[in-house]
């Protein structure tokens, strides 16, 4: 019994990174788990938008509680950890141009998805479109300006227009290349990992701001159409928890 104890005091506390995609985990979670010392990282996949989802699952809950549904499935899956080992849940989302207003959204014969431009979002279903936003925008307010979920610290972070544009520069690219492109953006930074802080944190794609007012610049104007990303914050919210070279990039960045 003691010494049942004892492993599980020696557990390393997990970190559950939530995310939309494959390419989520693919991009991200070789370089975070580089970065990051005496800390488990595990990638809950959704294979869906949360923050948008009109499932059966989720439509009838808030977005707390579809959190809740997520965190109860990814343990139930887990069996080897238990809730008491999740130390904290790390969200990621993109924004999809969520914030912009209604008027930016235009009718296009041509395209049957979602268009993102710098100058709105173009698709041959825009009232669809104006809804999504509705519905995501107002999700994400609930979850950025909490700090608990479930009993759990949360931090949510963005990447705008997505995952893609911040990563590769494309907020339109087919859904076959997505996990390409990841794994090949993973590999640049193999060896090198600390130098993804430098990427993620350049001034054009980071505003050098904090948390809450990182969440106000995205939701200004046009700008969750743009090439924007907060998630260079992480690595300021969870210092103690860094690599020594990891820290040593961090404190060369001023907020």
């Amino acid at each position: 019994h003691l010494e049942k104890q004892e492993n599980y005091m020696n557990k390393k506390k997990v970190f559950l990174f939530i995310v939309e995609g494959l390419s989520d985990k693919e991009a991200l979670e070789p370089i975070v788990s580089e970065l990051l010392n005496d800390k488990k990282i595990y990638f809950k996949i959704l294979r869906c938008d949360l923050t948008a989802a009109l499932d059966r699952r989720f439509y009838h809950h808030n977005m707390k509680e579809r959190i809740k549904i997520v965190i109860d499935e990814f343990l139930e899956m887990n069996r080897g950890i238990r809730k008491a080992d999740i130390e904290k849940l790390i969200y990621l989302t993109d924004i999809d141009g969520c914030y912009i207003a209604s008027d930016y959204v235009f009718y296009s014969e041509c395209d049957n998805c979602f268009r993102y431009e710098d100058d709105g979002i173009y698709t041959n279903r825009p009232e669809t479109a104006i809804e999504r936003n509705r519905l995501k925008s107002r999700n994400l307010n609930i979850i950025n300006s909490t700090q608990e979920v479930y009993h759990f610290p949360i931090e949510v972070y963005y990447f705008s227009c997505n995952l893609d544009h911040v990563l590769h520069d494309e907020r339109n690219m087919k859904q076959e290349n997505k996990v390409v492109y990841a794994e090949a953006f993973a590999d640049q930074y193999e060896g090198c990992e600390s130098k993804f802080i430098n990427y993620i944190s350049d001034d054009n794609l980071f505003p050098k701001c904090k948390y809450d007012q990182s969440w106000s610049h995205i939701k200004q104007d046009l700008n969750s159409l743009l090439k924007y990303s907060n998630f260079c914050l992480f690595f300021f919210h969870n210092f103690e928890y860094l690599t020594e070279e990891a820290k040593e990039c961090i404190d060369k960045i001023s907020l």
